[in-house]
Parts: C-alpha cells; structure tokens; sequence
C-alpha cells in the first residue's frame, strides 16, 4: 500500500522561484495528502503566494514561519515535521522545481527501514529566469540546447529507477529527501544547533544510518530541477563540519535540540 506523503517545501524570500514550484505540485501525477511551507522569515510576498495557490487547492496547506534571525533551516523544517500528520515526508527546497512524477516516484519508491535520497539537474542562470512558467518539457530542451543545465543526467526519468543502499554522505542533500515520520522522531529530526548554511542534512543522515535507517540513493526517478541563485553565505561551514564530525565519531543516534522542541505546537 502507497505511503499518505506531506510534502516539505523550505523557503526564504523567493516568492518567484515558489510560485513556479507550487505550480509544479499542482502538476503533480499524485497529488500530497497536505503540502507544508517551512519558511524562514520571508516577508508577506512570500506568503500572499502560498496563500493565493492554498486558496485554489483541495488538500490540507499550512504555512508555517519564522522570525528570520539568519539562517535556521534546521529549526523551521523541525517545526513543519512536527505539524504534519502524513506518514511519509518528502522535502523539498522552495527554488527546485519537481517532474510531475516526482511525487509519485517517491511514493512508489519507500520502503522500510530506509529513506530515500533523490537528485537534481542544476538549471544555470540564464534559463533559471522562466524555467518552471510555462511548458517545462519546452524549457528543459532550451536549457539542454543552450548548455545551461549541469547534471543534465538528472534531467531525465528513466523506465527503471537505479537504486543503491549507501552508507557513506557523498550526495546528501536536503532537497530531494523523503523519509518515514516515525524515523524522524526516533532520531529527534534535524538537530538545530546547526545555524548557517551546510551540513545539516548530512549528520541527519549520519544519526538515521546510526539508528538502521540507510540511505537508499535513486537515479532516474524522482527528479526535481534547481534554478539558480546568487552562493549562499558559508561563513558558518567550519562550524557546522565540527558538529558533523562529532556525530561521526561518537555515532550519534539521537541530537538535543531536535523536533522535541515542537512536539505538541
């Protein structure tokens, strides 16, 4: 039986970049049983979008926000965990625009005892200006003809997925993730003493493989599109290396600042 899935949107202040992927889950071949907004501060743009595609949509919606002081991911995507009632997460960042299989790839591909670690084609400057506003087969084959997609092997579904169970965190990444709610708690979500871009889903998936859950990485299937944006702020990466290594080497199951805080909101 097909896991009930609340998809995971992050976001901060890209109302454009949202309106286009909120396009793309209305798209979707099956459709999420609730969509949350994790939003790390952004200002009322942002919202009025999630409010005007909410409006026109019949499953649950909930936009769930944050003062924004820096970057916090770690605490907002905890806080949407703890409100969504779906027994299967599937995360995605609020500038990646999915294939309209993305949904129902991942839905097919959960299995238990594992999460399921997706990929993307980076869609470079140029084509990110409109890709994902109109016809995205159309804009996918500019892109690819104009030599403005990286990872183009990601830019096409497969007739079979390729799946591998790994135990290392080459390929981590929080934006493309689907794992089991019940997971999640076990291993206390994200841990939130990571501030600052980097890292943070990495030592999730260390405390997750530490707890039996591993990493089974999909190419092919459940694909999603990540348009450009100006380099993040990394001054805090030496930091956050420090706390991903002590999860490393002390095999770390569980973290202390984690959904628990939210549990109950």
């Amino acid at each position: 039986m097909k896991p009930s899935i609340a998809l995971i949107i992050n976001t901060y202040d890209q109302p454009d970049y949202l309106r286009r992927v909120l396009r793309a889950i209305s798209g979707q071949v099956s459709v999420p049983a609730e969509v949350l907004l994790a939003d790390d501060g952004s200002d009322e743009r942002t919202a009025q979008v999630f409010k005007d595609w909410a409006a026109a949509q019949s499953g649950r919606s909930e936009h769930v926000w944050q003062e924004h002081q820096g970057f916090r991911r770690a605490r907002i995507l905890n806080e949407a965990i703890a409100r969504a009632r779906a027994e299967y997460l599937v995360f995605l960042d609020g500038d990646t625009v999915p294939h309209p299989r993305f949904l129902a790839d991942h839905q097919h591909l959960a299995q238990p005892e594992r999460f399921v670690q997706g990929h993307r084609a980076l869609i470079g400057r140029r084509a990110a200006r409109t890709f994902g506003a109109g016809d995205w087969r159309k804009e996918r084959r500019q892109a690819l003809l104009g030599g403005d997609v990286s990872g183009w092997k990601n830019a096409f579904r497969w007739p079979a997925p390729l799946r591998r169970v790994r135990r290392d965190l080459r390929g981590v990444r929080g934006c493309n993730l689907a794992i089991w709610r019940e997971h999640l708690a076990k291993v206390n979500g994200y841990n939130e003493e990571f501030t600052g871009w980097g890292r943070e889903d990495s030592e999730l998936a260390v405390r997750l493989t530490n707890n039996g859950v591993l990493r089974m990485d999909v190419r092919g299937w459940a694909l999603c599109y990540h348009l450009w944006h100006a380099p993040m702020d990394r001054s805090k990466v030496p930091a956050n290396d420090h706390l991903l290594a002590e999860a490393v080497t002390e095999g770390r199951q569980t973290c202390r600042v984690g959904l628990s805080q939210h549990q109950g909101t």
